[in-house]
């Protein structure tokens, strides 16, 4: 820890490759390279994210006093493969059959690089990987370092714990700052952990307790490959499924789930430790419907880590929590943390998984910071931008633009039921679109999800969308006795019948939860007022706003992404600032 360091770029390597910078403790710049490649997960070398922070703080990389790395431990063969943003879901089948069963079933020596030198990215990182010596971690460590002089010249740099890194961002993410709590982490594997608990003290953070044994990150991931889901990324889609399912068929494989582990204290111990979390669970799980299945999981889920912390604020006494790490991103598990009669108060930070980490080693290499108000971290464009676009493009030959467009027209466009994507103001960091990079529709419709999904999004029929609602009308739509802050999407609610009734397309048909943005003035007044004028229209204070991509690509970055969705899907129009961009209607 370095105190006084004032200009500090914090790199999170491995999956989704995120630059940050820190400047006087404020985080002033933070976006992850995916939304530069459009490759999604992207774990290349982050050197156009590395870029755009320096150039929005107007910094040269001599300016910069430190490089605070994510994590200690790096697997080049990960790397060198881009395992989390390259393979597909016949290769982690490919990965059980061919690496896994022979090793931990059969005893062979086999080194997982030689089943997948076929995948190997070579120019991903400077130097490249083609002559990279595998059986340590050191030559790939520098063969970072030599990608970072080599883009910023000589500058000190240090790697930094994992769950350190999740948890200084979780803490200074949250609005308990100089208030006594506790900091969860909980992940797939992170420098030897998958799990910690740490108190705060004084903006003191100190870790009372962690574990290696924590396998529900590892758990969720393969059950989703043993659904026919991709690792990594369609956790979430598991977590959507689990609602649709019976009492009667989640029976029989919770069972399963629970002859697994268990929580021990504010630690984690097996009943029966599985040789594997693939092969055995195929096999116990032979013949248990898919739904069941998902169902199951996620109740055994939510008990686990609610037991964990329960366990956590009785040995403590302090019922103030802060949850972070892949983990946080199933909002169910956390809408369960929320309703314990043992916490007060909770919180959980935008985006929890390993991006957010670039901006946790900030912290810690600066000895703390300021508070991170906000996650509007990433580019924004100017008109001039846009309107060379339009010209470069002949977009007016094709589509009607009107400039200056007011947001009571674009709230009123909405309500007549056309579905707008929004690119306005710079772009949010982490993996939700918090109205800067989102698309946009009518809430009170449950037909709009059939028309989002058909036209744009092509997502399962079972997911739900997600409301932005405003925070004077909370109240009206969600049921939140302890009035917890939920500004980034990263909670589960039940509804209210008023919300039932009138913002049906933005909850989850099957439970009628929600996961909600509860938008203020001051968070984002330009969305705010979008909002105010929808609610004078239709007396509906919310919308309906998922993020602003096509299925499998990230989120757009730029103008000229957003009309790459247009021109690659139905949506109705796109407004970028104040340019509204319109499909024509044949007459």
């Amino acid at each position: 820890m370095l105190d006084g360091v004032m200009k500090i770029l914090g790199l999170s390597i491995g999956e989704l490759s995120t630059a940050c910078l820190m400047i006087d403790g404020k985080v002033v710049a933070c976006a992850s390279e995916e939304r530069f490649s459009r490759k999604k997960n992207e774990m290349r070398y982050p050197e156009v994210s590395i870029a755009y922070c320096l150039d929005k703080a107007g910094i040269l990389s001599t300016d910069l006093d430190l490089i605070t790395v994510a994590s200690v431990h790096h697997r080049g063969d990960y790397q060198a493969t881009k395992k989390f943003s390259s393979f597909s879901i016949g290769d982690y089948v490919r990965e059980q059959n061919e690496y896994f069963y022979p090793v931990m079933y059969k005893g062979e020596d086999i080194k997982w690089i030689d089943v997948f030198r076929d995948k190997i990215h070579s120019n991903q990182y400077p130097g490249g990987f083609d002559k990279l010596d595998y059986s340590t971690e050191k030559p790939f460590i520098d063969l970072l370092h030599r990608g970072i002089k080599d883009q910023l010249g000589e500058v000190s740099i240090i790697h930094l714990d994992h769950h350190s890194c999740h948890a200084y961002y979780a803490y200074h993410a949250s609005p308990f700052r100089g208030k006594p709590c506790l900091v969860f982490t909980m992940d797939g594997y992170g420098d030897g952990l998958t799990a910690s608990i740490n108190i705060v003290e004084n903006d003191h953070i100190m870790r009372i307790a962690n574990s290696e044994d924590c396998s529900i990150g590892r758990l969720y991931r393969y059950i989703t490959l043993l659904l026919g889901m991709k690792p990594n990324e369609h956790e979430y889609k598991v977590m959507g499924l689990a609602p649709y399912a019976k009492p009667d068929v989640i029976n029989h494989p919770y069972q399963v789930f629970k002859k697994g582990m268990y929580v021990d204290g504010i630690g984690f111990k097996f009943h029966e430790k599985p040789p594997d979390l693939y092969f055995y669970y195929k096999k116990e799980l032979e013949g248990c419907r898919f739904d069941g299945i998902a169902g199951a999981l996620q109740k055994y889920t939510e008990e686990i880590i609610t037991e964990w912390v329960r366990n956590a604020t009785k040995k403590t006494g302090i019922r103030r929590i802060v949850f972070t790490g892949g983990v946080s991103m199933n909002v169910k598990a956390m809408k369960g943390i929320a309703e314990l009669p043992e916490v007060d108060e909770f919180f959980v930070c935008p985006s929890g998984g390993d991006e957010s980490m670039a901006i946790g080693s900030c912290y810690i290499g600066n000895g703390g910071g300021k508070p991170l108000d906000d996650v509007y971290l990433g580019p924004e464009f100017s008109n001039r931008f846009i309107e060379t676009l339009i010209k470069k493009e002949h977009l007016e030959d094709k589509y009607d633009i009107t400039r200056n467009i007011s947001a009571f027209k674009l709230a009123y466009l909405i309500s007549e039921g056309s579905v707008i994507g929004r690119c306005v103001g710079r772009m949010e960091f982490g993996a939700r679109a918090l109205g800067n990079r989102s698309i946009l529709a009518d809430p009170r419709d449950p037909a709009m999800v059939r028309k989002i999904n058909d036209k744009i999004k092509s997502r399962d029929f079972w997911m739900p969308f997600a409301p932005s609602i405003l925070a004077e009308r909370e109240k009206d739509y969600i049921i939140n006795p302890k009035n917890l802050s939920s500004p980034y999407m990263t909670l589960a609610f039940d509804s209210t019948d008023k919300a039932r009734k009138e913002i049906p397309a933005a909850l989850h048909p099957a439970d009628y939860t929600m996961r909600p943005q509860i938008v203020t003035k001051e968070s984002n007044p330009e969305y705010h007022v979008l909002i105010r004028e929808f609610e004078k229209i239709t007396d509906v204070g919310a919308l309906l706003n998922t993020s602003f991509n096509l299925h499998g690509h990230p989120i757009i970055c730029n103008p000229r992404d957003a009309l790459g969705v247009m021109e690659n899907s139905g949506i109705d129009g796109i407004v970028l600032n104040d340019i509204l961009i319109m499909r024509r209607v044949n007459k």
